[in-house]
């Protein structure tokens, strides 16, 4: 799906106000404004979510073709919003809230 590119300093959040981290699977397949670009073998990590049980991850769905190191890239459009993905782990699932991310680079 076209989108810009998701990197590691994006700032989001689950919809309930825990913060999303991203863990990477390994070394960089790209670099955005000198982030590492995420892809589809990086986890997003959920912290403080205020429901019991918390959201934990997030699925991401909004996946580029553009690949990195053979791996697929995560887009997001439009750049700030409702997220292209799911959290996952509260009774209550929803889309992550992207805060802020890149703007310059996009993926089909």
């Amino acid at each position: 799906m076209p989108g810009f590119l998701l990197h590691s300093g994006m700032t989001m959040t689950c919809p309930h106000g825990g913060a999303v981290t991203a863990i990477p699977a390994g070394p960089p397949a790209a670099l955005v404004n000198g982030m590492p670009v995420l892809t589809t073998k990086d986890q997003l990590i959920v912290a403080g979510c205020t429901l019991t049980p918390p959201c934990a991850t997030v699925q991401w769905t909004n996946i580029s073709s553009l690949l990195g190191g053979g791996t697929p890239m995560l887009t997001q459009l439009p750049p700030a919003g409702q997220g292209g993905g799911t959290c996952l782990g509260s009774l209550s699932p929803g889309p992550p809230i992207v805060l802020a991310m890149q703007q310059f680079v996009t993926g089909r």
